[in-house]
């Protein structure tokens, strides 16, 4: 119980806490420490060292009396003793083997729960990043739009350009605004997602940091994942449920330890005392009972188990390819847009802006708009695939138990 003491307190932190930064990484971390949900599941953990404490052991003794007066005269007996009860197989030893590994699974089950939740909170922290860097790409246009409009009415004013066009140029710059509010109310709606995943409350301001560049791919875990180690323990224990089954065919035997006073009148002799130690067992009849039910029931929940478990293997096998795939086009994609197709799109958008500037024939600001158009879509395209190839990332490393 002491050990969830700390988590609790994180809990009821002050809502004047101080405004953080976060990575994916370290929101992630953070989440395992004050998420409710995550710090009630820890409970489960110490219901299960509860129950183990009362399984595997003997059941208590009994004490047993017996007095026995004769009515007629001073003879009588008087008997004490306990009387104790032993299983003729090893069931005591399999109920502790299936608490324990009850106790692993609920150890396994709580971080595959942490790990889950890692996901979550890291997959909101990407698609913010991301939305932050959309944002920063428009506002870029938006600098670079507004400083081509000022050009355009420059050439009005000197009567070498079409105020139509100029206004083409206001009027994009004024859409990209609409653009840039559409993200930041985006990634208001993540934050307000996030928050309670921190265990924080609304008033505690979150922002996060980091960069999504990078395109590594990296490598698989070699350790099974939380998950697969619950099912496994859970299979550990059907399996020896299965066991306890056929143990728990053979009944109990009582063996006991008493002592007896007993009173004889010898006939006018005087009063004799006897005294007795007795030892005692006691076998039921038949010693084997029919539990054939118990032992289906148990057999069935093994192969369930069993079929869960390689079930779970197939789906995370199949993941973590699926993921591995994913993140290599995506990486493709990056780099190609990257270094061959976005240098070409800026190289012909300053050519025409230049030649528009000179007053070159054959140069048209509806050329620059579809120019720049381009570049726009490339720079999207680019951002986008970052997205998914770190979205792919997330569920690679975690369908792989990183």
């Amino acid at each position: 119980m002491t050990r969830f003491l700390p988590g609790l307190f994180l809990l009821c932190l002050p809502v004047w806490a101080a405004a953080e930064t976060f990575t994916p990484e370290s929101a992630a971390a953070l989440a395992a420490r004050r998420n409710p949900g995550i710090i009630a599941a820890r409970f489960s953990i110490e219901e299960a060292h509860g129950r183990a404490l009362q399984t595997g052991r003997l059941p208590a003794p009994e004490l047993e009396t017996e007095l026995a007066p004769n009515l007629r005269g001073r003879e009588g007996s008087f008997g004490i003793g306990f009387t104790q009860k032993f299983p003729l197989t090893n069931r005591l030893r399999l109920e502790r083997a299936v608490s324990e590994a009850l106790i692993a699974a609920a150890e396994a089950e709580v971080e595959a729960a942490e790990q889950k939740l890692a996901v979550e909170v890291k997959t909101s922290a990407i698609r913010w990043l991301a939305l932050r860097d959309s944002q920063a790409l428009k506002e870029k246009q938006i600098a670079n739009g507004s400083a081509l409009a000022a050009e355009m009415n420059r050439l009005v004013e000197r009567g070498e350009g079409s105020p139509v066009e100029a206004a083409q140029f206001e009027l994009e710059s004024q859409q990209l605004s609409l653009e840039v509010l559409r993200l930041e109310s985006e990634r208001a709606a993540l934050l307000g997602g996030i928050r309670p995943l921190l265990g924080l409350t609304s008033a505690e301001s979150v922002t996060f940091t980091g960069s999504l560049e990078s395109t590594a791919i990296p490598a698989a875990a070699a350790a099974p994942r939380a998950d697969q180690r619950a099912a496994r323990a859970k299979l550990d224990a059907a399996r020896r449920n299965v066991d306890l089954a056929k143990a728990g065919k053979w009944e109990d035997m009582t063996v006991g330890l008493g002592y007896e006073r007993e009173n004889t009148d010898d006939h006018g002799g005087g009063l004799e005392r006897e005294n007795f130690i007795r030892l005692k067992f006691s076998f039921p009849l038949p010693l084997s009972r029919n539990n054939n039910g118990k032992l289906i029931e148990t057999q069935a929940a093994a192969a369930r188990a069993e079929a869960e478990a390689a079930a779970l293997d197939a789906t995370i096998a199949a993941e973590t390819a699926a993921a591995r795939a994913e993140m290599t086009a995506a990486s493709r994609m990056v780099s190609e847009t990257a270094d061959k197709l976005l240098p070409k799109a800026k190289e012909l958008e300053e050519k025409i802006t230049a030649f528009l500037r000179q007053g070159q024939p054959g140069a048209a600001p509806s050329d620059v708009l579809r120019a720049r158009e381009r570049r726009l879509a490339l720079e999207q395209a680019r951002l986008d695939a970052l997205l998914t190839f770190h979205l792919a990332r997330i569920r690679f490393q975690a369908a792989s138990g990183r």
